[in-house]
């Protein structure tokens, strides 16, 4: 994805200057401004984002969209809320979420309305005169994160009442994170990574919540208003990419719940005083449930040339656990010019540790056009897993579904990673009227001896299968050992693993199931296992970032045995249990929920 700025023509006149500068004096209909109350948990807001992002898209240059995440479904962390987010999200009652205000207008059924509304109130808006225009002009200094705008406004006809409101909305794009329901409702956000991309979001005011002031609005009357601010690195703990950045800039009527009259995006330019430069944001590694087949992976990196120069090649070092370093050369499609970025990925990254253990790997921008970076960017610590290794009787494979009530909510695939073709897959299935367990028919499935699978079943909803309606679970059972089991958890949940079909010659481990319980936990699980002869068992706790958090070791006998894995001193997450059994190791999935 590149991001493709807007390039600023140059003020005639000064900050403050009293004289027309940008903003047309041309009687012009009203653009729409859709205010858009949304959450990360709220199952249905990504068709919001959608139907607002198509509307913007059938309506060029006329619909201004902000995101913000307010009320109780954005709660928690991540927090994407804001203080004027906060403010506008209380200002009219809500019914429901996703709910969005076109211009703050009441068309017939209140200002605040469902998604089904906005293009046909976005409609009428758009055909509607409006007796302002406004525009804004932004200059951001890449060295300095110093914003100077100036907004202006001209009245070609008298606005409504005695005064008017003029509003500054910092908003920002391509935040990665989570979203419930994005896989279903809006799946082009979806990111390489699973997380969704959250556009449009609302970061920051620079007007009070009302809004500045407008004291004369007759026809013919035009006003200036400077603006300064040094934009953060992070706000709520959240990365500020300067190329993501938008500035709405929105006229309202003199009340607090006034109505929009008319709003646009600011234009953006970009300065800096370094000949040549260039930054890259944390790397992202395409490990879906946590983990990779084989030992390559693909990383995907933020390219954002910092230099006043075009940026042609870049040049990037990878280095893994610690070993020889690579490089992989980028040539951009089109030249990136000054604070332009690029998402760029790097292939075949190669040397992961098989067998379910985490790798580390460093990246970093060592090449610009040929010369060397004079910054330095490195991405270190990315932490990625190869899928683990699972021995099983025989190749024969068996999916279980119970769905809870919602079985309309639940899908599931068996993909064979190695061939690249999907196995068995299943879902959706039918709603119940009540809560309760509904076993589904069982898919059989024949899989290939060392080859690696990935094995994944999904809630539209965002609430498992095991979430308050029902008692659903699901299990993968392959050759007598189970895979892969569960059902209290999000949107997915599954396993990434190599076939190893065992013969019981020479192994430590017998082909029973290594089993965990109870899993998720709250503090304590057990993990349950048989041995064929006395062994030295290692167990190896590592957590999402890939860091060792526990170890231990002790020669066990042969015969069933029990090791306990211990949470309560750890938080909340995601972590990797690494067993060693001898000759075979042996890695499973707990999450520790408290």
């Amino acid at each position: 994805m590149k991001k493709l700025l807007l390039t600023t023509l140059s003020i005639a006149a000064g900050f403050g200057a009293f004289s027309q500068t940008f903003v047309s004096t041309a009687a012009q209909n009203k653009n729409v401004v859709l205010e858009e109350l949304t959450g990360k948990t709220c199952q249905y807001c990504p068709d919001g984002h959608k139907r607002a992002q198509d509307l913007k898209n059938a309506n060029p240059g006329r619909v201004v969209l902000l995101n913000i995440h307010t009320g109780g479904y954005a709660a928690g962390t991540p927090n994407y809320r804001s203080t004027w987010g906060d403010y506008v999200g209380g200002l009219y009652s809500v019914s429901g979420y996703p709910t969005g205000a076109v211009n703050r207008d009441d068309f017939g059924a209140g200002v605040m309305t469902s998604r089904g509304d906005w293009a046909a109130n976005a409609a009428t808006t758009l055909g509607t005169s409006s007796p302002v225009n406004v525009a804004g002009q932004a200059s951001i200094n890449l060295d300095t994160r110093a914003l100077t705008l100036n907004v202006e406004t001209y009245y070609t006809a008298a606005g409504t009442g005695t005064t008017n409101k003029l509003h500054v909305v910092i908003m920002q794009s391509n935040i990665a994170g989570p979203q419930t329901g994005g896989a279903t409702y809006n799946p082009t956000a979806i990111l390489p990574n699973g997380d969704y991309n959250h556009t449009h979001m609302v970061r920051h005011t620079l007007t009070p919540n009302a809004g500045d002031n407008i004291a004369t609005i007759s026809s013919g009357t035009f006003q200036a208003n400077p603006y300064t601010y040094t934009i953060p690195t992070q706000i709520n703990n959240i990365p500020v990419n300067l190329a993501d950045l938008e500035i709405a800039v929105f006229v309202t009527e003199g009340a607090a719940t006034g109505k929009v009259v008319t709003g646009d995006y600011a234009s953006i330019s970009f300065t800096t005083a370094t000949p040549l430069g260039a930054s890259n944001g944390a790397a992202s590694m395409d490990a879906s449930l946590g983990a990779v087949c084989g030992t390559t992976v693909d990383a995907t990196m933020k390219i954002t040339n910092m230099g006043n120069a075009a940026l042609n090649t870049a040049t990037v070092q990878y280095i893994v656990n610690g070993g020889t370093p690579a490089t992989y050369q980028h040539t951009f499609t089109s030249p990136l010019a000054t604070g332009q970025y690029e998402d760029i990925t790097i292939p075949g990254i190669a040397g992961l540790t098989s067998g379910g253990a985490s790798s580390n790997i460093d990246l970093s921008i060592t090449m610009l056009n040929g010369s060397a970076n004079p910054g330095t960017n490195t991405s270190a610590g990315h932490s990625v897993s190869t899928a683990s290794t699972t021995q099983a009787g025989s190749t024969a494979g068996v999916i279980n579904i119970t769905t809870d009530r919602w079985g309309a909510e639940t899908t599931w695939e068996l993909y064979d990673e190695t061939a690249g073709s999907a196995v068995a897959s299943g879902g959706p299935y039918t709603n119940e009227a009540a809560n309760g367990a509904y076993p589904q028919a069982a898919v059989n499935a024949t899989l290939v001896d060392g080859n690696c699978y990935k094995f994944i079943v999904e809630d539209s909803y965002g609430d498992g299968m095991d979430g308050g309606f029902g008692t659903g679970t699901f299990s993968l059972v392959v050759g007598g050992t189970t895979v892969s089991s569960g059902g209290n958890f999000g949107d997915s949940d599954g396993e990434k693993f190599v076939l190893d079909v065992s013969t019981g010659i020479n192994d430590n481990v017998s082909s029973n199931n290594v089993s965990i319980f109870p899993n998720p936990t709250k503090d304590v699980s057990v993990i349950n296992f048989e041995l064929t002869e006395s062994t030295l068992v290692e167990m190896e706790v590592v957590n999402s970032v890939g860091s060792i958090v526990n170890n231990s070791s002790q020669t066990m006998n042969s015969g069933a045995q029990k090791i306990t894995f211990d949470g309560t001193e750890l938080p909340n997450g995601i972590y990797f249990v690494n067993l060693t059994l001898g000759n075979k190791v042996i890695t499973k999935k707990i999450s520790l929920i408290k």
